[in-house]
């Protein structure tokens, strides 16, 4: 009989006390803190230096034309249809999370089921209609359906997705990649209007920019995608009574284990692509070796030895604290380059 994870309890950080405790870890505040960073990155770090760069001209001022306002209603938007998606989750994994992680309930605990599903609403609503505003700034109003399409999206994920291997992992890995995308695209779109004449007069363009974020959508992507199936290990004694079809219950832990550590080699492979052909400074360079490269090896070591749930945790806490690495590159690279 292969291995399967104890079930001894992860460690865990003390959830904020409290109803309003409850209702911030309900939608997963510090979740919600990471979206924001990275599209503040995303404008900041990323669009609007690049821009600078793309057209170095001393007589030219390069600005962002995404108005702030919109910008703030875009990142408005992401975080209330997210906190949107972890309540309708933790609606429907009741069964499975008191199983998995009891101490951390909330609805039908601290918050009822009504009050989980009027909240969801209201999110969802909340996050349309200002996605919609900031779809109209840049007159675009068709790409409000974006925010319709992902709510939905993240509905089905909690009812029918999440259940079955891979495609509920894959979901999750696609929405946050998504995050820096939008953000570039609403950035990128009026910008790209604005300078259109001088871009096309000089042959140059911000596509290395849309390109600088996708590759950032990439690694979160992929690091997403393997905390995503590393969680599933842990969680495999609830969700197997719960009834769940995720990749470990459907194919064990041992092949999930080779999946996951295929995944882990790829990350590694990439990073280094990443350091040989597009970093010529010595900071990126060191950055990517010691603080991506390195803790992704080390993890990838502490999940083949890991048996138990606290020990998957271990390294799910330390997929996520790599990506959040991965986002502060962009902003110390400015710093240091």
């Amino acid at each position: 009989m292969e291995n399967t994870p104890t079930s001894t309890s992860p460690s865990t950080s003390p959830l904020v006390g409290g109803k309003w405790g409850a209702f911030l870890n309900l939608i997963r505040y510090k979740n919600l803190a990471i979206i924001v960073l990275t599209m503040l990155v995303v404008r900041y770090g990323i669009v609007l230096p690049m821009a600078a760069h793309t057209l170095p001209a001393s007589h030219l001022i390069v600005e962002l034309q995404f108005p702030l306002l919109a910008f703030i209603l875009l990142v408005a938007a992401t975080v209330c249809i997210s906190a949107a998606g972890y309540i309708i989750n933790d609606y429907f994994d009741i069964s499975a999370d008191m199983l998995n992680r009891p101490e951390k309930v909330i609805v039908g605990k601290t918050i009822s089921r009504r009050k989980a599903i009027l909240l969801h609403w209201i999110f969802n609503i909340v996050g349309v209609a200002c996605g919609t505003i900031a779809s109209i700034a840049i007159g675009h109003l068709y790409f409000s359906l974006i925010f319709v399409f992902i709510a939905g999206l993240l509905w089905f994920y909690s009812t029918t997705f999440s259940k079955e291997p891979f495609l509920g992992n894959v979901v999750i890995a696609l929405l946050v990649a998504l995050v820096p995308l939008i953000a570039a695209v609403y950035e990128l779109l009026p910008l790209n209007f604005m300078y259109q004449r001088i871009l096309i007069g000089r042959f140059q363009s911000f596509e290395p920019i849309l390109l600088w974020c996708f590759g950032f959508s990439v690694f979160a992507f992929l690091y997403t995608l393997i905390r995503e199936i590393v969680k599933d290990i842990e969680d495999l004694e609830g969700d197997a009574a719960y009834g769940r079809n995720t990749i470990p219950i459907a194919f064990g832990i041992k092949i999930t284990k080779i999946i996951v550590l295929g995944m882990f080699i790829i990350a590694v492979f990439a990073l280094i692509v990443v350091q040989f052909l597009y970093v010529a400074e010595a900071f990126s360079y060191l950055y990517i070796s010691l603080v991506l490269t390195l803790p992704t090896i080390i993890s990838a070591w502490l999940f083949h030895k890991a048996q138990s749930a606290r020990e998957y945790h271990i390294v799910s806490t330390s997929l996520k604290l790599i990506l959040i690495a991965g986002l502060l590159f962009v902003v110390l690279r400015n710093f240091f380059v």
